[in-house]
């Protein structure tokens, strides 16, 4: 009878219910979590944007809606984007030669459509388990500051978004020319610009890159579907409770306008900080409503650069180092001192 009563104690004990379990909103130290960081009920079956907008909607530590629609693995066997892209070129013939008269028509104004990298309908335990240890350590620490309210937005700071926002948000209009593609998204830090060239040059030489913040593009025109392959991307934040990226982030694009859509693709290539490509579906439609962008600037909305400030005598000055409200613009990842702070508490 005591051992039947021992192994039933032992039962009860494994099915404690989630509330007993060290989560993202419990622990003491997340770091010492590691081998939950990959478990959903560690978030307690949050997707990556309830996490941001917890606090928003008062619900801090409550249990999420389980969504996880998107498989983020790319479907594709190649191991670096240069490899993709290389061989969607020679599959179309090395591209497709278009004049003004042949290119297609992609007027208009595009409003993009939901996707993972919006956050949305995405687990955060699915993002986590897709990333090298040490970013995976990044991904928590800032998941939680998300839950806890404790936000680092680049708009906050008027500091671009970065390359993975400027790809999946919109407004988007596409200028084409036969050597040129102009990308321009209308967004709330500010009105960006992406130019990828289609002349058949390829990227600059080795010796001549640098770190961007959208890159450098290059593409070629498979029929009426624009390649696109993107390096030199600054190492940067998706933040809203994604992932951080490395300098050694490369990208290939695939867009082609079907009706009134235009549909694309992005694969996502690093070695360090993926363990494996991303992949995304992209969808932009057609806004039948209006096709006049508005030229934005942070400062419009957000105030400027949080460095310059009025002096208590009228004269605007600039923040030194030294200054404890000092931002050091050559600190790669500045959220972390910012989401330390919270921790300390």
């Amino acid at each position: 009878m005591r051992r039947l009563a021992a192994a039933a104690l032992l039962v009860l004990a494994c099915a404690a219910p989630l509330a007993a379990q060290t989560t993202i909103f419990t622990t003491r130290d997340y770091r010492q979590d590691r081998d939950r960081w990959t478990d959903p009920a560690y978030y307690l079956y949050n997707t990556a944007r309830e996490l941001t907008d917890m606090q928003v909607e008062n619900r801090f530590g409550q249990k999420g809606s389980g969504a996880d629609k998107y498989d983020i693995r790319s479907p594709y066997p190649f191991k670096t984007s240069s490899e993709h892209y290389e061989a969607w070129r020679k599959k179309a013939n090395g591209g497709t030669k278009h004049t003004f008269a042949t290119l297609p028509d992609w007027d208009g104004m595009w409003n993009a459509g939901r996707t993972w990298l919006d956050s949305n309908d995405l687990q955060a335990s699915t993002m986590a388990a897709a990333l090298t240890p040490q970013y995976r350590e990044y991904y928590v620490q800032q998941a939680k500051a998300e839950a806890e309210g404790r936000h680092w937005w680049a708009a906050a700071f008027c500091l671009p978004d970065g390359f993975i926002r400027s790809v999946s948000r919109g407004p988007q209009q596409f200028f084409i020319r036969p050597s040129q593609v102009l990308m321009i998204t209308d967004q709330l830090v500010a009105t960006q610009v992406r130019w990828i060239h289609t002349d058949g040059r390829g990227h600059v030489p080795e010796r001549e890159q640098f770190a961007q913040w959208m890159g450098e593009s290059v593409g070629f025109w498979d029929g009426n579907a624009l390649v696109i392959h993107t390096n030199q991307i600054r190492q940067w934040n998706a933040t809203h409770s994604l992932f951080e990226w490395s300098d050694q982030m490369t990208a290939v694009e695939r867009y082609e306008r079907m009706g009134d859509e235009i549909v694309g693709e992005i694969t996502l290539y690093d070695p360090v900080a993926f363990l494996h490509p991303l992949h995304a579906r992209l969808r932009f439609a057609r806004d039948k409503g209006s096709d006049r962008m508005v030229y934005s600037t942070c400062t419009d909305t957000n105030g400027p650069s949080s460095k310059i400030f009025v002096r208590p005598d009228g004269v605007v000055d600039e923040r030194v180092p030294g200054d404890p409200l000092y931002w050091d613009p050559t600190d790669p990842r500045p959220w972390a001192k910012h989401y330390a702070i919270g921790e300390k508490r």
